[in-house]
């Protein structure tokens, strides 16, 4: 490889023939080779000296760390005086007195069943048949058994009966919250393609979110009704600028929805929908 004439002297003095040689350029073009070691040796110098100087430093004048001989702390150990054992009762056991005996059964009074024979009507009968006033009173049985008759109990009411259907008003219980899940939720008229389709017909992008050229999702959640109405629109993340109050402005605008239905009953859902600003 050929060397460089750019910074020779004779280069230099063909250049600067003629001319000032008191001027800068002359001078810094012939001492640059000078320059050039004495700057490298210095930058070789100072980073040797970073390297080396804490290793020397750490052999020849610091202290060697000294060793030190552990010391260990051996406690006594602990006594654990134990109960002494239970002492066994060896008293006799108490005789269980044995359980009473049951009550002997009370004889109840009982009308002996009378079988049904289908006899024709000219047949005269010789048993007779109680009356209907009496059944109430007596046990029926298969014989009949003389004693006493039992006791029947008073039931009185104290509390109004319920409502029934004389009671009610024929509507169905109005819900205090809405759902959040049923059966069948309610959904856009036409489906979800056609409420895509009425949010990029019916939105507007604000004026101070273009200028700004703020883009992302607004998330709105309202009440579907039993009868398909919006109500209770609420923004549960939205991005200023004005796209929360469109945002808003569309959902309470917009037609009635099919109800959600549980039990095959429509009742009010809360729906949560996502709505995408992003400029063209």
């Amino acid at each position: 490889m050929e060397k460089s004439y750019f910074l020779s002297t004779t280069f230099n003095n063909i250049v600067f023939r003629g001319r000032n040689k008191a001027y800068g350029a002359y001078y810094l073009r012939r001492k640059y080779s000078k320059h050039m070691l004495l700057a490298s040796t210095l930058a070789i110098a100072t980073f040797s000296g970073a390297l080396v100087g804490p290793l020397v430093d750490t052999i020849f004048f610091s202290d060697p760390a000294k060793y030190v001989k552990p010391v260990f702390d051996i406690k006594e150990p602990v006594v654990l005086v134990l109960p002494p054992p239970p002492v066994p009762n060896l008293e006799p056991e108490k005789a269980v007195a044995p359980p009473p005996a049951p009550a002997p059964e009370k004889n109840v009074a009982t009308e002996k069943f009378t079988n049904i024979e289908v006899v024709n009507n000219a047949t005269e009968t010789t048993e007779t048949v109680p009356d209907q006033s009496r059944l109430s009173e007596v046990n029926i049985g298969t014989e009949k058994i003389e004693g006493n008759l039992p006791e029947i109990p008073s039931v009185s009411i104290t509390e109004d009966p319920p409502l029934g259907l004389e009671g009610g008003t024929g509507e169905a219980p109005a819900e205090t919250e809405p759902f959040i899940v049923v059966d069948q939720m309610p959904q856009f008229k036409g489906g979800v393609d056609d409420l895509m389709l009425y949010l990029s017909r019916k939105l507007r992008y604000p004026a101070p979110a273009q200028s700004n050229g703020i883009e992302g999702t607004v998330v709105v959640t309202f009440v579907v009704g039993a009868n398909g109405q919006i109500t209770d629109v609420k923004v549960l993340k939205g991005l200023g600028f004005g796209t929360e109050e469109e945002a808003a402005r569309v959902i309470e605008n917009m037609p009635k929805w099919e109800p959600g239905r549980q039990n095959g009953r429509a009742v009010p859902v809360r729906y949560t929908l996502p709505i995408r600003f992003k400029m063209q």
